[in-house]
């Protein structure tokens, strides 16, 4: 066992100091987006059965999240109910995925301080972090199991401790607890895991955590089964190229220097020439490092290596064709337990880049973390990527509504509900009507109409060409919204 230095046993405070200043940094109260109201009108009921109840109601995915709800709903109950409150939700989350970290690579603790060291600084974890929805529980989950899986690579000799099972029950169960999209990815880590002739060497001492996870697993088996004969729904919305390569843009952390979620969501890859700079900036030496790292097969035999990419390669295929088959766009937060695979990349690229010792190696190493905090510091502070503003727009609606205005509102129901905006699907005095497109019927064009999203509510295209004809001028902007007021 290497004893490490003065100078690398200092660098694990100071990191976990940036971790925490990463991790409150990236906590914001600004408005609850379109799928975290969803999320938190299904936690506001005072009771479990109340949540349970909702969560029916809901019939989406949402319903294939079960250990999320019931750990969002506790902590509503104990801290409140806000926007910032119900994002520091997935603080704890991101201390356990920092723990994965520190436990799982502790004979290795170079690579485990630069692995450290990119995890607080990441675009993508930072920017779930900030998400009142089930990503951050989902990553920390997937630290765990990876980290289990890498140990078990690391030490063929040794026999795996009873502390080893304990933590890879708790990862796999909270990695399939947090979504269904869990499942696969465990399953994927369990079938490498069984090659290793150290872990079945191990299997005796499993017998507890095996009687506490088999029983939790079945019970989360048997309900997943469930929720399918239920056939929840899912958003209606085709996956493309562009969104495959939308989850590599986010997984390898470009989101921050590129454009707005939004712009992307409409103009696809045509958004990104204005921003080509800071993206090579990260592009050009993180593809150098990647390529540096392939050539010494990441520290990894090559039988280690090819196991990874064949395994991570077939889930990542299977959910990609699953979203084809069912019409659902799959986006880089339904490939969280990818993350960790390519954070162990991106950390062995900085290492032995830096390791070699040349000029060109250190200033790529250095460049790409640079890159990553840059992108991190975007995502949080930059307007293009800021969360839609709900709260705003329905301030201006009940505004309309009070001054006895007709307001159509072509926006998120849940959020409309959060924010104490009356809405009802037919016209109803003092309520904006909610619409998905040109409704059927209606007694006069409305004073104001509020849209958002088109590919969303109307995707038929009606609305548009509606607010054209008529005259329209836009008399307000919000992030993701337009509000539309009847010329005199």
């Amino acid at each position: 066992m290497s004893i490490p230095s003065p100078a690398r046993a200092s660098a694990l405070p100071c990191l976990l100091i940036l971790a925490v200043v990463a991790a409150c940094f990236s906590i914001s109260s600004q408005s609850l987006w379109m799928d975290e109201a969803e999320t938190v009108i299904i936690v506001l009921p005072s009771t479990i059965h109340g949540c349970w109840l909702a969560l029916r109601h809901d019939n989406t995915s949402c319903l294939q999240m079960p250990l999320y709800f019931a750990y969002l709903w506790a902590w509503g109950r104990c801290f409140g109910i806000s926007e910032l409150l119900l994002r520091a939700s997935n603080l704890p989350w991101f201390f356990v995925g920092l723990f994965a970290i520190v436990h799982f690579l502790r004979r290795h603790i170079t690579l485990r301080n630069v692995v450290l060291l990119i995890f607080c600084v990441h675009p993508f974890v930072l920017f779930y972090l900030n998400e009142v929805r089930s990503y951050a529980m989902d990553l920390a989950g997937a630290m765990l199991a990876a980290g289990a899986l890498f140990e078990a690579m690391d030490r063929p000799d040794d026999t795996l401790p009873s502390s080893w099972w304990w933590c890879l029950g708790a990862g796999m169960f909270i990695l399939c607890g947090a979504t269904v999209i869990g499942v696969p990815w465990a399953a994927a880590i369990a079938l490498l895991l069984v090659t290793l002739p150290n872990v079945r060497r191990s299997l005796g001492e499993s017998l507890l955590p095996a009687l506490v996870f088999i029983p939790l697993f079945i019970l989360l088996g048997l309900y997943f089964a469930w929720t399918f004969k239920e056939d929840v729904r899912n958003a209606a919305l085709p996956a493309s190229l562009a969104s495959m390569l939308s989850v590599y843009y986010e997984l390898f952390g470009f989101l921050g220097l590129g454009p707005g979620r939004n712009d992307l969501r409409v103009n696809s890859i045509s958004a990104t020439p204005p921003y080509l700079i800071p993206l090579a900036m990260l592009g050009v030496p993180l593809a150098y490092g990647l390529l540096f790292a392939a050539r010494r097969r990441f520290c990894l035999t090559s039988r280690q290596l090819i196991t990874i990419l064949l395994i991570t390669s077939a889930v990542s295929g299977i959910t990609f064709a699953l979203g084809f088959l069912r019409h659902a766009r799959m986006l880089a937060r339904h490939f969280s337990p990818l993350f960790p695979f390519v954070l162990m990349a991106q950390a062995m690229a900085v290492l032995l880049l830096w390791k070699n010792g040349r000029l060109p190696g250190r200033i790529a190493a250095v460049l790409i973390v640079f890159a990553l905090a840059c992108s991190s510091i975007e995502v949080r502070l930059a307007s293009r990527h800021a969360k839609d503003d709900i709260r705003s727009t329905a301030a201006a609606a009940r505004q309309a509504l009070a001054q006895g205005k007709t307001v159509w509102w072509a926006g998120s129901p849940d959020g409309a509900r959060f924010y104490k905006l009356p809405i009802a699907f037919q016209e109803t005095p003092g309520a904006a009507r909610l619409i998905y497109g040109l409704p059927a019927t209606f007694t006069a064009p409305p004073d104001e109409i509020i849209f958002s999203k088109p590919d969303i509510f109307d995707p038929n295209g009606t609305l548009a060409p509606f607010i054209a004809a008529h005259h329209y001028i836009p008399a307000g902007q919000w992030q993701s919204f337009t509000l539309w007021q009847k010329t005199p």
